[in-house]
């Protein structure tokens, strides 16, 4: 999974994007955020994707959503 199609599923949610530095997002979910890398073409490793997921946990439910 790209950091694009992390970053899709985030704004499904209702998430939104706060601020870019580089090629690093910072994204908002109600009182969650957390930064998604977003390099082209690359598939974010599953510890980052298990990051993201702890990260946002309390506003989206302990759901493996991104998988």
């Amino acid at each position: 999974m790209t950091g694009r199609d992390v970053l899709r599923r985030i704004r499904q949610l209702g998430g939104e994007t706060v601020r870019q530095k580089g090629s690093h997002v910072r994204v908002q979910l109600g009182k969650c955020g957390t930064t998604v890398p977003v390099h082209r073409g690359e598939d974010l490793p599953a510890g980052t994707l298990r990051a993201i997921e702890r990260d946002l946990a309390p506003c989206v439910g302990e759901t493996r959503w991104l998988q």
